[in-house]
């Protein structure tokens, strides 16, 4: 299933960020699936999420046009939510700010091709699966286990799993730690110099037959937002 941005998001080319929020749409689950989910994390000694990392899988596919007429390049990071936590960048800028810190530029996934892109030149790109994957392990460490955000953030697990230490040893890969899939996706978008455009889809492959079309039943979960836990100013 495809899921579209409602507006193209169009930069000021002063490094003024923009950003649209798409929300994925799941159904709830059955009687009997609530019932075996709930077993589940009685057996495993921790909340089994809904949506499963493993059997929801994701990707962005995005076009960056340059409307301007010098060269330049942008920055794309995708911020979003599981069942259990939502990353939103404003909320932590806004610790930051608050203990008198300048907040680190990261986001939940950054799209890795950036390029410098010549007046009036448009860049198509991707957003994998993988950086999907590397996002849901990221949020659920620092959310529900308290790892370090920018640790997690600024390295791929595969090569430097710096902060997760912090998921207990029977959870950790390739035990039994069940990722939450990301149901929320908010795409941040800026371009330095020259006004640019993003326009963006994501698209849905859903293997237990849980995206929602129509009608009642819509998963609606309440999520924590995190916030990082800084010594005061």
């Amino acid at each position: 299933m495809y899921f579209p941005a409602d507006t193209i998001l169009q930069t000021d080319g002063m490094g003024t960020e923009v950003q649209e929020t798409v929300a994925l749409k799941f159904r709830v689950p059955t009687a009997s699936e609530q019932a075996d989910l709930d077993k589940l994390s009685g057996q495993l000694g921790y909340a089994v999420p809904w949506l499963r990392e493993d059997r929801v899988h994701i990707e962005i596919r995005y076009t960056v046009t340059n409307l301007g007429d010098q060269s330049a390049t942008f920055s794309l990071f995708v911020d979003g939510a599981t069942e259990f936590t939502r990353f939103d960048y404003q909320a932590v800028a806004a610790a930051f700010m608050t203990a008198k810190q300048q907040a680190p530029a990261v986001g939940l996934i950054q799209a890795s091709s950036h390029p410098i892109l010549a007046p009036g030149q448009v860049f198509q790109g991707t957003i994998r699966e993988d950086d999907f994957h590397e996002g849901s392990l990221d949020l659920d460490a620092m959310g529900r286990f308290m790892a370090p955000f920018v640790s997690v953030l600024i390295n791929r697990s595969e090569v430097n799993p710096i902060g997760l230490d912090m998921v207990p040893d029977h959870l950790a890969p390739p035990q039994q730690w069940i990722l939450p899939a990301l149901w929320e996706l908010t795409p941040r978008f800026s371009s330095g110099t020259q006004p640019m455009t993003l326009q963006f889809v994501v698209r849905v492959r859903d293997d237990n037959q849980r995206l929602w079309d129509n009608g009642a039943g819509e998963f609606m979960p309440t999520v924590t937002t995190f916030v990082p836990v800084l010594p005061p100013p």
